[in-house]
């Protein structure tokens, strides 16, 4: 056997010694050879009524971004700052247009407000909540990974066209296997994380002394 020959079969039963391991990641942006197409689920829980009623009547606007985390796309990172997207794996919808509904259906739950929807909808609100996605990846830097989600929100009068308050908020959850079912199922969890600190959020800068110290 020529020496070429034998150092190639060392480096591949060194490599495959080395998958068996669970040293060598499988290439999660290809995951799957089929489309597979995801939503974010807000869980089965059903929310608590608010203490009591605001009395105003608010709107939530999504605020898309060309970002790949806030496009149809299931984005993932190897290293700080990089996006790329599986290859096979795609949302329902934008992840901002998502959040934002299920913000409207968490608020209108728990009857803060006397009326809560999408812009757009044909309704009237005299408050209005801006949110954007600023992260909403599969943090694959370590295997199985991170899914981490972080939002920014912005309330508005919409008579005084004034800022009443603005704040990020970000969570993360676990992904229990570095595939897109599971990091999807991860963000998903964190998306939940993240309503869990908006939701008090929205309805305490609602209240009239809030409204008041931002005129």
């Amino acid at each position: 056997m020529s020496l070429p020959l034998r150092r190639v079969l060392s480096l591949v039963v060194a490599g495959l010694t080395l998958l068996a391991a669970g040293c060598i990641s499988v290439d999660i942006g290809k995951d799957t050879a089929q489309q597979a197409q995801f939503r974010i689920i807000d869980g089965d829980a059903a929310p608590q009524s608010a203490a009591r009623s605001t009395g105003r009547e608010l709107v939530v606007t999504p605020q898309p971004s060309p970002a790949v985390d806030d496009s149809f796309s299931l984005a993932y990172s190897r290293a700080p700052n990089q996006r790329a997207a599986y290859q096979f794996a795609t949302w329902s919808e934008r992840p901002s247009s998502r959040l934002s509904q299920l913000l409207v259906d968490r608020l209108a739950a728990r009857r803060a407000f006397t009326s809560v929807a999408l812009t757009g909808r044909g309704v009237a609100g005299d408050l209005q909540l801006n949110l954007s996605v600023n992260d909403f990846f599969h943090d694959a830097a370590s295997s199985p990974g991170t899914a981490r989600v972080e939002v920014g929100a912005e309330m508005i009068d919409r008579a005084t066209r004034k800022l009443i308050a603005r704040q990020s908020f970000s969570a993360t959850a676990p992904v229990t296997q570095a595939d897109s079912a599971a990091a999807a199922a991860a963000l998903s969890v964190a998306s939940r994380r993240v309503l869990d600190q908006l939701v008090p959020w929205v309805e305490s800068h609602a209240t009239p002394a809030a409204l008041a110290s931002a005129r």
